[in-house]
């Protein structure tokens, strides 16, 4: 599919053509050029036309839109309440006749950001369908749970059916999110555009898909996964009274990211490195082997200050005034490939 695509202030437009009757293809063109006085009657200070489609007779257009979209991305929007709506028009000669409206997305308190790179227009069984992303992150501090909605449209009739993917980000997802997707009703009873979301959705930028050497729970990208699994660990659990930890020769300080010196402390046997709401490394000198002492993230409450309270021994301080600090000898950690 041929795609040219347009973005002149601040809105995008996608437009697309039809083949001939004749031509055996689920391929559509697009225009090739699209008047800028056109394009200014299609947004506002805060709605925008994201997508604009044409019938195979171009007859008729389907419109996307979206509401309180950010001053400098018309496919970003900030609003307390946001939405999504696809409208149908008839074409009288330059002027169109309203027919019909749907909403695709509506809430409240999410940042909602539209991929305008990942998109597709086909046909599957006779009917003409347009597939695009959104992903919504919540614009409160204490939530990290993102929802990715795959949204499948009917252009003909403006029926929708929506795949959603919740997850957070995560060391080992890189930009993409780790989660899983969500079981739909709806789809289960459409077997043919359940199979099509799926394939769109998972050729997104945004999930997370394992390579097969990451699917290894002993591989070092996996370590918070792992961390987790042999401590127990769960967002209610304090503190393990005996920490399980594994062994990796990958540079985990490196793999977690920068950090600032007051974040380290160091003495002759251990280089330990506290990142901010997130992990505990450390570095073992005698073994030139790195091994996570706490594996944890959040947005709020999880910071920890260490220091070495003996020679083998951190204590662990948290952010939260009330919350008891921690001593972990680190003598007293169990290896799980301790050899």
């Amino acid at each position: 599919m041929k795609k040219n695509a347009i973005l002149i202030l601040l809105l995008s437009f996608f437009t697309f053509s039809s083949c001939k009757k004749d031509q055996k293809t689920e391929k559509v063109k697009t225009a090739d050029t699209i008047r800028k006085e056109d394009i200014e009657k299609e947004t506002s200070n805060k709605t925008a036309t994201l997508f604009t489609l044409s019938n195979q007779d171009s007859t008729e257009v389907v419109k996307i839109s979206a509401s309180e979209i950010s001053s400098d991305n018309p496919f970003f929007l900030v609003g307390e309440k946001n939405a999504l709506t696809v409208s149908r028009y008839t074409k009288n000669g330059k002027s169109l006749q309203f027919i019909q409206k749907e909403t695709l997305l509506s809430d409240e308190f999410y940042y909602v950001n539209i991929d305008e790179h990942h998109f597709l227009r086909k046909k599957i069984q006779n009917e003409d369908y347009f597939l695009f992303a959104v992903m919504e992150s919540s614009q409160g501090n204490g939530d990290r749970e993102i929802i990715l909605n795959f949204i499948m449209l009917n252009v003909n009739n403006l029926k929708s059916y929506t795949l959603k993917y919740v997850g957070e980000a995560t060391l080992r997802s890189d930009e993409g999110i780790d989660g899983a997707f969500l079981k739909n009703e709806n789809l289960e009873a459409n077997a043919t555009i359940k199979k099509e979301l799926y394939q769109f959705a998972n050729k997104s930028k945004w999930v997370y898909n394992p390579t097969e050497e990451e699917k290894d729970i002993n591989y070092y990208k996996n370590f918070e996964q792992k961390w987790q699994l042999d401590n127990n660990a769960n967002t209610e659990s304090s503190f393990p009274n005996s920490v399980k930890s594994t062994y990796y020769s990958e540079n985990l300080f490196q793999f977690n990211g920068n950090y600032d010196k007051d974040q380290v402390i160091e003495n002759d046997r251990f280089k330990i490195v506290t990142y901010f709401r997130h992990n505990i490394i450390g570095y073992d000198k005698t073994k030139k082997l790195y091994f996570p002492i706490i594996a944890e993230s959040c947005a709020t409450g999880c910071d920890k200050k260490i220091e070495f309270v003996s020679e083998n021994e951190i204590e662990i301080t948290y952010e939260i005034a009330s919350q008891k600090a921690d001593t972990l000898d680190l003598n007293t950690i169990r290896f799980t490939n301790n050899d």
